[in-house]
């Protein structure tokens, strides 16, 4: 059994051991991910771009043989005689390029292309870590969701017969009854929605990894969000410019197009070959029957361009432009990275500050919750309203806390990205927030 089908085994005995967390995930979508895989064959078809373009400063040699069967007739001097004999032959040469510009621009394009497609598989690599993180966190919100609604529901039940209790007992109103109604069939409604984007999330993971797990690893209790290391936005965006596989890829992109042009530009040049062959041949002609032929021959061949209808001068202009359009490309992609690492650094920033304030409001509202509930027990001072109002706060407080804590987590992981440098130690820190099993089957 090779290396990856025995990692796979195991790692799929882990997972039917315990829940999955997010670097099992990350592991199982390397393995058999197809999205992942697609990336790894276009990577390797990719490289063979350095021998492809080397090929063509290497000898070419060509073997050619025949055999004809001649049947006919011949007249000469008034004398007819029938024609039937065999011609055959074999010959191999070879052709070792020595001064040839185009051939040399096509082995610099191909080293090019073969660092492209490293760099594009290096962008994939970490856009599906980037969106394997988000589709494990949609089916952990999902799951959360379904909790609070379910929650929140069992709060507007006992809301509504509180709210019945007291009309039975006199102290009540139909319009608090009403009211709660309403506010438990918006819950139900909310419900149904959280459990069909559960669907919708696992299907999405499944996409990615190519099997939907039964349980996974969800959010644990504490939460840190430790300063970033640097902790200043330039040394970011110093290492986003030099490090980003986008970047990396359209600089490629504009060395194989500026390499197209001195190709092109280099069709007005001379090219000098060296050539070798030899030759066998039986009766190869009418003039050469019963005759065997054998030779070799060895030479330089120059070819030298003298006129091609304005072509190669038109695909020297063509080249330009397109190396002109990959340089606009390249400095796109650079502002674009950029962009992206600013603003993914100050989401990890606000995002912090976001959590921690989500935290102080859960708190706030859970006391709130409980003078609102004790004010319409026992001192009025609180209105049915009023407690059905303080529970929806409190339930939107803790989903907007969970999902601050994902984005925050996610924002981590885009910057990492942003700058190229996403890895399995980056997975692994995110994952260490993971901890508790959460049943996502149902």
């Amino acid at each position: 059994m090779n290396r990856p089908c025995l990692m796979l085994c195991l790692l799929g005995v882990a997972m039917q051991a315990s829940a999955m967390d997010l670097k099992q995930a990350w592991d199982l979508l390397q393995y058999q991910g197809p999205i992942y895989q697609a990336a790894v064959h276009e990577k390797q078809a990719g490289s063979e771009n350095r021998a492809i373009g080397q090929a063509g400063l290497l000898p070419q040699i060509n073997a050619v043989g025949y055999f004809n069967k001649i049947n006919g007739s011949q007249s000469q001097y008034g004398l007819d005689r029938d024609l039937d004999y065999d011609s055959k032959g074999a010959s191999v040469r070879l052709r070792q390029p020595l001064f040839n510009k185009q051939k040399m621009a096509e082995y610099r394009q191909g080293q090019q292309r073969a660092e492209y497609s490293v760099a594009v598989f290096d962008a994939k690599s970490q856009d599906a870590a980037v969106s394997l993180a988000e589709a494990y966190f949609d089916v952990l919100l999902a799951s959360e969701t379904i909790n609070l609604a379910k929650a929140k529901l069992n709060a507007f039940e006992e809301q509504l017969a509180s709210a019945r209790r007291r009309m039975e007992l006199g102290d009540g109103t139909v319009t608090d009854i009403d009211e709660s109604v309403a506010r438990r069939d918006l819950a139900e409604a909310d419900l149904i929605e959280a459990q069909d984007n559960l669907v919708n999330a696992r299907r999405k993971l499944e996409e990615f990894i190519g099997e939907t797990p039964a349980s996974l690893t969800t959010l644990q209790p504490g939460f840190s969000t430790p300063p970033l290391l640097p902790d200043n936005l330039q040394d970011w965006l110093v290492k986003a410019q030099a490090d980003s596989p986008l970047i990396q890829a359209r600089r490629h992109s504009y060395e194989v197009a500026a390499e197209e042009v001195k190709r092109a530009r280099a069709g007005h040049w001379p090219t000098l070959d060296f050539v070798a062959g030899y030759t066998a041949s039986s009766s190869q002609s009418i003039s050469e029957l019963n005759q065997r032929n054998h030779y070799s021959s060895v030479g330089l061949e120059l070819n030298i361009p003298l006129y091609s209808g304005g072509g190669t001068s038109a695909l020297t202009r063509q080249a330009g432009a397109n190396s002109s359009k990959a340089l606009d490309e390249l400095d796109a992609a650079r502002q674009a990275v950029i962009s992206e690492t600013t603003r993914e650094f100050h989401g990890v920033q606000s995002g912090a500050l976001r959590v921690q304030a989500l935290e102080k409001a859960v708190a706030s509202n859970e006391r709130s919750l409980l003078s609102t509930r004790k004010g319409f027990k026992e001192g009025g001072t609180s209105t049915n309203s009023d407690v059905l109002n303080a529970e929806e706060l409190l339930y939107d407080a803790r989903h907007d806390l969970f999902e601050a804590k994902l984005n925050y987590l996610l924002s981590r992981l885009r910057l990492a990205s942003s700058v190229g440098s996403l890895g399995d130690d980056d997975i692994q820190q995110i994952n260490d927030y993971l901890g508790p099993e959460l049943v996502v089957s149902n």
